[in-house]
Order: structure tokens, then C-alpha cells, then sequence
């Protein structure tokens, strides 16, 4: 009743009031606190109006004269699924303060409607090396091509997540940036490029963004932003931001005597966390150096590992810090980067400079090789200062949850090699194997990754192509389709070195047959002969059958190296549907980009 009385006081007639009264009654003090400031952003639009004839950036008049809220369009190209969610989330957040927003991946959207867009965020992850994600392909190559338009219209941003370890970081999201603005479109905030944790980062990016669209929308002051977009709850109780210990459960070498490779299978305690995963999924796990090699960086830098230094996670020993929060191993871009900005080395300037000599200089070597080669004087505080955060290497997870309830099963690859007069191995792999034991604990959380599932018909096929530890995610497809009482014909090509040492899970596989869940497998096995075999060779001795499999909808999975096999069985599928379907390479290569679309062709590759 106060409500209304108040209402009646001012500059309203009683039918106005009243209206007013029942669309404000049920609001809270947050909502509330929000339309003060819609409204103090109308005033303001108001004011601009009759102080200057003019309306906000990017706004245009309606029919009457009054402002006129743009939408935002959010394209994402997705490899994982990191993208995608977080073009849901900033949709989500956008409708939350009032924005109209429309959502799309980038295979969806239709570029003849570029020209009927005035705000654009755009958010892409770099896929392989350098390139855009599948989906987004078609959207890169139509903005590089002569067939673009001019984009002066829009206003944009965009969002692009990467591994720095990688040469071309961020390039997909780079590469957007920069033709966006060749074709004529404005900024509204600047370019953020994200890490492998990426959270932060997205969420700065996201706020900014909001905001500059309130701003020249007129709708609300960026105190408001703050305020609507700090309240989001991540309901996860172990994530990323709040990593699990796992207990280590089983610890196997699974390659035989006498093989050159060492393969571990670990089983992973998940009791009490709630962590669900699904097939498909990764596991996010943080390893640590190792002593010798913590202890040879602090002796060549001539520095105490007793001295404190300040860490994400707070005050720590300078030894400790090296151990756990920074990456000493292998040497990244960003890292070489920082110390050549520190040490203004005319050799390092000219190796950053050329992109060969970089990916030459970067292989093979680590941070004590770099204080080695260039030295120079560096205080506890530059020394982290120049080093890469350390991050969680990921593991595609080997189990189904509906089978191993709490637990979580990895295969990891352990990385041993020598280069520059040292023996060296892989920061995360090497600390599983040889510093962790039956009983220790190690950090984790789920990566989810929504583009690399099981069909949702049960009866569908699949091809699944696992060369090595790329066989991890199908060992999950198939514990899952054991426990489900419809399952379609499935087919794994599986590869390694010997048939006698390196045949992983060779027994699983084997009852898989026998139990009807495996349909057919074929296996490559390249040094049990002169002439290497890999499984690409053996896709193209079962070329027909496979085609038939493809043509009767089947569903296509490859999973590990992206360097090579990757690229060796695409091109070894085109060429099984280019002879098999009696048409061109052209065609094939549509072929196969329509499975792709159609999430009949999924990767996941390393």
C-alpha cells in the first residue's frame, strides 16, 4: 500500500499508477537496484537527446524517436566445448541484465546476416596448429575471402582461448580480430586472450564487454554490470577453481618386457567428491618438477630456495614455488618471451622474430637450458616473474562412470628423452610415474568436453580410431555400452609399436569381442615388420566395408596425435570416400565436412 500511496504522489495519473504498482510489487532489492539503474540510463539517453541531438554509439531512433536497445549476436567455434560454454554463459548473463542476445555456432550461422547485426561478440578457441575449430571454418575462410563484405556496422569483440605453450597462441582468435577490423568493424572492448585457465580471463572479458554494450545502449552504468554479473554461483563443488585430491588406487605399466615405451594405467579415487564425468571427458591433472631439476635451476641462478616469494596461492619458499606453481618444463613461447624482455637479448629478439627458428629453438629445451645459453643476474622475484604458471596437463579419461562408480581411470604416456646433454622428462607424466605411489594423492577436476560423445541413439555405430594412448576414450565408449541394454556395431583400429609389449588392454578387447559389445577390430602394430604399418593403413585395407559403415550413418571418432596421425587418417578417410563413392577429392572433402557439421566425425586430439 506504501507503494502505491508513493506512487500516487508523483507525476502519475491514477491508471498509471496502479499498473506500476503491480509490475513492481513482486521485485526484490536486487531487481530493484537494477531498474534504478535502467532507468538512470533512459534519463541519461533523454538528456543527451535534447542537449545535443544526438543518441548513444551504435543506437538508432525508432519511428517515434525513442531509444532503441541492439541486439548482440554471439558466434563461438567450439574444439572442446570450453567456447560454446562460455558463449552460453555470456548469453545467459546478457538476458539476466535485459540484453536481447542470439546465439550460434559458427557452422550455423548464415553469413548473409552479418549485414543485419550491430553488436558482435565472437568467441573461438585455436584448434591444432593455428587453425580454427571445425565448425569454424567456413565463417574464417567466407571473412578472408573476396566474397566479405563491409563490416562498418558493427561493433565488436572477441574471446579467444589457447595454450601458450603453443606457438600460434590464440591465432584463430587473432585472426578474427584482426579481419574484423581490415573489413571495417569497430571494437567495443579490446581482444582478451586466454590460457589454458582460462576463467578469469573470460570473466574480465565478459564484464567488459556487458558493459560497453549497456553503456552505448543507455541502459545501465557499469557499477550496475559489476554488480548483476558478480552474483553468478558456480554450483560445481570441485572444479577447476577448486581442484579434488584423488587418491591413486592402482598404479600398472601395461607395456610388456623389453618394449620401448612405458604406458601407465592409474585408477583414481573420486570418493566423497561428487565429481560426475561422462565418455569422452578429460581429466585436468597438476604434476610438479622434479627436484634435480628445481634444484639445478636454483644453483645455476645462484639463488636460495629458502627465500619467500609471493604466489597465486600466497607466500611460499622460492624452492617450493618452483616445485609446484610454475612450469620449468618444457620451455614455452610466453616464457621466452619474458625472459627476453628481462635480459633485452638481441639473439632472443631475433629468434621470437622468426617463427621456424622459434619452433626450432623451443623443442627440446627447458628453462635451465635457457639460463645456460643466456645468463643473466635475476632476484627470486624475476625468476618467477618470467616463468609460465603451471598448468594441468590432460588426460582423456579411460572409464565410464556407470562401471567404475568413483573412480576414474587414466592412460598416460610417459616422456622420457634426451637433448642438450641431458636426460629430460614430461613434467606431468614423469611426476605420475616416478613420484607418486599407491596411496599418494594428486590434484584434478573434470574437463568437459561436449564435442566428443557417444551417439544419443544407443543403436547407432561407431568407428573408433585410437592409435596408442588415443585408445583411452574408447575404452570408456565401450564400458558404457556394456552396461546399456541396447548398443549398436562398433569398430576400433588400434596401432602401436610391437604386438607382444604394446598391445594395451589387449584382454578387454578380446572379451569386448567375445561379448558382442566390440563388433570388429583391427590393429596395426608398425615395427613387427620392415615395412611400418600405422591405422591408417589398415582404414584403407577395410576401405569398402567402412565406407558401407559411413553411408549407413555411423558415427566417426580419432583420437591422439595431432601432428601426424591425425592428419594421416583424415587424409586416409577422404581417400576411402573419394574411391569408394566414385567422386572427386572436392567431394570427398564436402563429404566429410558434412560429417563433421553433423557431429558424425568427432576428434580429439593432443
Amino acid at each position: 500500500m506504501e507503494l502505491r500511496r508513493g506512487l500516487g504522489r508523483g507525476p502519475f495519473n491514477d491508471e498509471q499508477a496502479d499498473k506500476l504498482y503491480v509490475a513492481l510489487s513482486g521485485l526484490d532489492s536486487g531487481q530493484l537496484q537494477w531498474l534504478s539503474g535502467y532507468f538512470e540510463g533512459l534519463i541519461q539517453t533523454s538528456l543527451n537527446k535534447t542537449a545535443v541531438g544526438s543518441l548513444p554509439v551504435g543506437s538508432d531512433p525508432n519511428v517515434n524517436g525513442e531509444h532503441e536497445t541492439e541486439k548482440v549476436h554471439i558466434l563461438y567455434g567450439s574444439h572442446t566445448g570450453n567456447s560454446e560454454g562460455l558463449a552460453k554463459d555470456l548469453h545467459a548473463r546478457a538476458k539476466d541484465m535485459g540484453i536481447d542476445t542470439v546465439i550460434s555456432d559458427m557452422a550455423s550461422f548464415k553469413t548473409r546476416e552479418l549485414k543485419g547485426i550491430k553488436k558482435l561478440a565472437i568467441i573461438v578457441s585455436t584448434h591444432g596448429l593455428g587453425e580454427p575449430p571445425v565448425q569454424a571454418e567456413d565463417f574464417y575462410r567466407y571473412l578472408h575471402s573476396k566474397k566479405a563484405t563491409n563490416l562498418a556496422h558493427i561493433q565488436f569483440s572477441v574471446l579467444g582461448l589457447g595454450d601458450s605453450s603453443y606457438i600460434d597462441f590464440c591465432q584463430t582468435g587473432k585472426d578474427f580480430d584482426a579481419v574484423l577490423e581490415k573489413l571495417g568493424a569497430q571494437r567495443i572492448v579490446p581482444r582478451k586472450d586466454c590460457d589454458v585457465d582460462y576463467e578469469d580471463q573470460a570473466e574480465a572479458w565478459q564484464k567488459n564487454f556487458l558493459t560497453a554494450v549497456l553503456q552505448t545502449n543507455g541502459q545501465v552504468s557499469s557499477i550496475q554490470v559489476e554488480d548483476v554479473t558478480g552474483n553468478q554461483v558456480n554450483g560445481t563443488q570441485y572444479s577447476k577453481k577448486n581442484l579434488f585430491e584423488a587418491t591413486i588406487l592402482e598404479k600398472i605399466n601395461l607395456n610388456g618386457k623389453g618394449s620401448s615405451k612405458e604406458t601407465i594405467h592409474l585408477e583414481l579415487d573420486l570418493e566423497g567428491s561428487g565429481i560426475k564425468y561422462e565418455p569422452g571427458d578429460a581429466l585436468g591433472v597438476y604434476g610438479a618438477n622434479s627436484p634435480k631439476l628445481v634444484q639445478a635451476v636454483l644453483e645455476t641462478a645462484n639463488l636460495s630456495g629458502k627465500d619467500e616469494v609471493e604466489t597465486q596461492e600466497g607466500i611460499k619458499t622460492l624452492y617450493d614455488a618452483l616445485t609446484y606453481n610454475y612450469e620449468l618444463t618444457p620451455l614455452s613461447k610466453s616464457t621466452l618471451s619474458e625472459y627476453t624482455e628481462l635480459t633485452g637479448n638481441e639473439r632472443l629478439k631475433e629468434i621470437l622474430s622468426d617463427k621456424k627458428a622459434l619452433q626450432k629453438y623451443l623443442s627440446g629445451r627447458d628453462f635451465l637450458d635457457l639460463l645456460n645459453e643466456v645468463p643473466h643476474k635475476l632476484n627470486s622475484k624475476e625468476l618467477i616473474s618470467v616463468l609460465r604458471k603451471n598448468t594441468p596437463r590432460m588426460y582423456s579419461i579411460a572409464s565410464a562412470q556407470d562401471v567404475v562408480e568413483e573412480e576414474v581411470h587414466l592412460l598416460v604416456s610417459v616422456v622420457r628423452y634426451s637433448a642438450f646433454g641431458r636426460n629430460k622428462e614430461g613434467h606431468c607424466s614423469s611426476t605420475l610415474a616416478d613420484r607418486l605411489e599407491i596411496g599418494d594423492k594428486v590434484k584434478v577436476y573434470v574437463d568437459k568436453n561436449t564435442r566428443f560423445k557417444l551417439p544419443e541413439n544407443p543403436d547407432a555405430t561407431i568407428i573408433m580410431v585410437g592409435p596408442g594412448t588415443g585408445v583411452a576414450p574408447f575404452r570408456a565408449f565401450m564400458q558404457k555400452r556394456e552396461v546399456m541394454e541396447r548398443k549398436g556395431p562398433s569398430w576400433l583400429f588400434f596401432g602401436d609399436r610391437n604386438f607382444t609389449t604394446d598391445f594395451l588392454y589387449q584382454t578387454e578387447w578380446q572379451q569386448y569381442m567375445k561379448e558382442g559389445v566390440l563388433t570388429k577390430a583391427d590393429v596395426a602394430f608398425s615395427r613387427d615388420q620392415e615395412q611400418k604399418n600405422y591405422v591408417q593403413h589398415r582404414m584403407l585395407e577395410n576401405g569398402k566395408e567402412l565406407y558401407e559403415w559411413l553411408e549407413k550413418g555411423a558415427h566417426f571418432y580419432v583420437c591422439g596425435d595431432a601432428k601426424k596421425m591425425a592428419k594421416d587418417v583424415d587424409n586416409a578417410l577422404k581417400q576411402i570416400i573419394q574411391q569408394q563413392g566414385g567422386i572427386t577429392i572436392e567431394k570427398a572433402e564436402e563429404y566429410v565436412k558434412n560429417l563433421q557439421i553433423a557431429n558424425r566425425y568427432q576428434a580429439d586430439i593432443y
